[in-house]
């Protein structure tokens, strides 16, 4: 019998219902539910980017472009075209042309970096941050709701695998 994978379609139960393939272990990596749980919410977060790119009528890469910007000027670190390059993963005229296709839109504005003169910092305009919050509100809210009704043992207990999981995928940028 099939079993319902996480986006509700149904999923063979082995082998004999995949034609032409030779059996094989599962591919997806073993865990226990909790592992589960963190790898849909890695995937419909992964959906959920790409739905709003769509909702706002901008490529992903924009989109992204813009929460690095907004990131990193919230951690009082801003950042400018080299360096939204490499956290893209895209060459520096990749991230010039973004850049440039943002500022023309009105969603970013670029200024001198105030000690360094030769470089640029990238800032987030008040119509762009607004542009990507009406569309994102609705899913923070949702988020946020998420953790009604835990207890604060239970908090605390998913906060602290939270940072966990962020550790681990620290460590593993870092190698």
């Amino acid at each position: 019998m099939a079993q319902q994978n996480p986006f509700g379609a149904a999923a063979p139960s082995d082998s004999a219902d995949r034609p032409n393939q030779p059996d094989r272990p599962d591919r997806s990596p073993s865990g226990d539910p909790l592992s589960g749980a963190l790898r849909d919410v890695l995937t419909f977060t992964h959906l959920a980017r790409a739905a709003l790119a769509e909702r706002l009528g901008m490529p992903l890469t924009n989109v992204e472009a813009v929460e690095h910007v907004i990131i990193a000027r919230s951690a009082g670190d801003p950042i400018g075209p080299v360096e939204l390059s490499r956290r893209l993963g895209v060459t520096s005229a990749a991230a010039t042309q973004s850049v440039n296709r943002l500022v023309a839109e009105g969603h970013l504005s670029r200024e001198a970096h105030p000690s360094d003169r030769r470089r640029q910092v990238l800032d987030v305009t008040d119509g762009g941050f607004q542009h990507v919050m009406g569309e994102l509100a609705p899913l923070l809210a949702l988020i946020h709701h998420a953790s009604d009704g835990l207890t604060p043992a239970e908090r605390a207990g998913a906060q602290r695998y939270l940072e966990q999981v962020s550790r681990a995928c620290r460590d593993y940028l870092a190698d």
